[in-house]
């Protein structure tokens, strides 16, 4: 399959960026191909973002000692980092660089795993369920306005992020995603047990609230 390089998504907050798009050129052999292509990167940074996680919880997090001026950020954990920290046995507020690359691996791969547009979640979610995929991306922005809009007005804190991501994929799911070649041929029983973790473990990634100022 041919496809362009990653273009990185630019986004005005501290890690500079949220995930990655690669746009297909030339027509899809295959769902089969498709959903392989899709679930490879998701899997693979997955993986690595748990690697990271164990090694830097393992790390002694640095002391912190902030100037009057800076801002300090909290982070909201999502149930699969804290699930590696129980693990481990570590605690505390403070995390080391490599626990927050971590973390950073995590959130991504949760945002790339949306299901809308030919976001990595979107190619899985259209090898699994065909044309019938269409509607699922087209409610996806919808399903993260409101998620702002909760974090926003019913927990009193900024939902900025979900607003913003849910206005990108608007006009990104209305693109919409070429059929594969073979469209009618389903996918196996396996691939499709694959893609269900696959996304189970990305909503592991979630958390309504993933970073805050600290006052």
């Amino acid at each position: 399959m041919k496809a362009s390089l990653p273009y990185f998504i630019p986004f005005p907050t501290f890690i500079g960026t949220m995930g990655a798009l690669i746009r297909y050129r030339g027509p899809v052999p295959s769902r089969k191909a498709l959903f392989d292509v899709g679930v490879a990167g998701p899997l693979v940074g997955l993986f690595m973002s748990v690697a990271v996680t164990v090694i830097g919880l393992n790390l002694k997090a640095p002391a912190v000692n902030p100037l009057s001026d800076s801002m300090m950020l909290g982070l909201g954990l999502p149930p699969l980092f804290v699930f590696i920290q129980n693990l481990v046995g570590v605690t505390g507020e403070n995390l080391h660089p490599v626990a927050f690359a971590g973390w950073v691996g995590m959130f991504v791969t949760l945002l790339n795993l949306l299901p809308a547009g030919q976001l990595d979640g979107g190619h899985i979610l259209r090898a699994m369920l065909g044309k019938k995929a269409e509607k699922v991306s087209f409610m996806m922005p919808r399903v993260l306005f409101l998620i702002g809009l909760y974090v926003i007005y019913w927990m009193k804190e900024d939902g900025f992020i979900w607003i913003s991501w849910a206005l990108f994929l608007w006009i990104f799911a209305a693109i919409g995603h070429p059929s594969p070649l073979h469209d009618k041929v389903e996918l196996d029983k396996k691939r499709i047990l694959l893609g269900i973790i696959t996304f189970i473990l990305g909503l592991l990634c979630f958390t309504l609230i993933p970073f805050k100022p600290i006052s």
